[in-house]
Parts: structure tokens; sequence; C-alpha cells
């Protein structure tokens, strides 16, 4: 059974592409070599996938991105002061301008039967606030799922996006060192590094480097990058309030 025939077997677009996705780039570095260099074994590691799959393997791999990433998000909140909605909707905050807010307000109180607070009533008890602005997004959640007219599919592609880059942020320790030891394998197996000649590098092994483990190298080494400069805490917050503020506007559209 294929890689992609696997894949298919993850029918839910959000399970596949913000939970087994960033799974799967973890193990990219290491399937890339094992498949690169050891293509007469590819056989019996489709073989073991395959069974891993009916066994629930694809299931706990989803599950286990989501734990990862669902506890990395506590602490990113924490550090970011606060749930990216509930910031959105303070009035301290002024990423959203105050009349488009004060509208936000007026619709989500009418929903939830709860007044708002003002500037005053949220700078004298913010805690408080923040329970009423979470209450408000709570319901706002419940009533954008995404239906069969696919009216809040803009919305369903931003949580992806931010699911995708929250999750794989939580796997970001195993990816890199999966990654790195892609690597460091690939070249001691080719003698570029702790070589036959006794040297830690051989620059001239490494100069005739088959094709395939160039290319098991330069996947590795994609994957180390895109782990340190990409998949960063900054790139998790933008998805996140893009996430959040597109929520927000669903209020207009409802």
């Amino acid at each position: 059974m294929a890689l992609d025939e696997l894949v298919a077997k993850v029918t839910d677009p959000y399970e596949r592409q913000a939970r087994l996705y960033p799974a799967l780039l973890a193990l990219l570095p290491l399937l890339a070599m094992v498949m690169l260099l050891y293509s007469p074994k590819a056989s019996a590691l489709t073989t073991i996938m395959t069974i891993a799959v009916s066994c629930g393997g694809l299931y706990l791999m989803t599950n286990l991105c989501r734990e990862l990433g669902k506890r990395l998000e506590e602490n990113l909140f924490l550090e970011w002061g606060g749930k990216p909605t509930t910031q959105l909707l303070r009035h301290r905050d002024h990423t959203i301008e105050a009349v488009t807010k004060r509208r936000y307000h007026l619709f989500l109180a009418a929903k939830i039967n709860e007044v708002f607070p003002d500037k005053d009533q949220e700078a004298k008890n913010p805690n408080a606030a923040d329970e009423v602005y979470q209450s408000g997004v709570r319901w706002l959640l419940n009533h954008t799922r995404p239906d069969d007219n696919k009216k809040f599919d803009f919305l369903f592609k931003e949580n992806i996006a931010y699911g995708f880059r929250r999750n794989a942020l939580g796997m970001k320790p195993i990816g890199l060192i999966l990654s790195v030891g892609s690597l460091l394998w690939t070249l001691g197996r080719e003698d570029v590094l702790f070589s036959s000649a006794r040297t830690f590098i051989d620059v001239a092994a490494f100069w005739r480097l088959s094709e395939p483990a160039t290319a098991s190298l330069i996947v590795s080494t994609v994957m180390v990058v895109s782990w340190m400069f990409f998949f960063t805490k900054a790139s998790a917050r933008t998805a996140a309030f893009t996430y959040a503020e597109t929520l927000l506007r669903a209020c207009d559209t409802l």
C-alpha cells in the first residue's frame, strides 16, 4: 500500500491536514532516507506501514500530534497574553478598529444575553471581562461549524492553517531529532563523517556522494531549515490571530 493510499484513509480534512501532515513531516527525512538508501528493503517498510495503519497507526499519529499541539497551545496563550479571540475583543487591544469591535460586542452580547463590559469595567476587572468575551466566542464557535453549504469554508481553512502550524510546532523536537539524525546517518554511511580515512570530515567523499544519498541529504537539510526557521512561535502566532480575526468577522455574516 503506497503512502498516498495510507494518507487517504484519513478522510476528515482537519484530521489529515492539521494533525496527520505535521506528523508525517516529522517522519519525512527518516522515510526518505530508508527508501532512497535501502531501496531493496523498502518493500519491508511498506509492509510495516500497512500493518501499522491496520492496527491504528495513523490514528495514534494524529492523536499524538494533537496532544503535543494542545499542550503547547496553553503555554503559547500565556506568552501572548490570552487567547487571540479574547485579546481582539478587549477594548485595550487596537488590532480591530473601535467601531467594528463595538458592532461585534453588541452582536455577541445579544446572542449570549449578557452585557459586554465597557472600557472602564474591563480595566477594573479584566478577568471578568475576559470571561464574557470567551463566552461570546464560544457561542460563535458553535454557530460557525462547517455546513453543507460551505458557508464558513473560509473560516475552516484558516482553522486548519492554525492547527497545522500549532501541531507542527508541537512536533518540532521530534522532527528536528529525526532530521538531524537522518542527516548524520547518511553522511556516516557514505563515509563523509568518521570516514575510513580516519578524518572527522572527508570532503572528497562528500563530492562523490551517490544520487540517492544526495537526495536524502537534501530532504533532511530542507526539513532542518523548516523546523528551525518556519515552524516557530512567530509563525504560529500569525496563523492564530488570522484565524481569530476571521472568526470574529463571522459576526457580520451571521
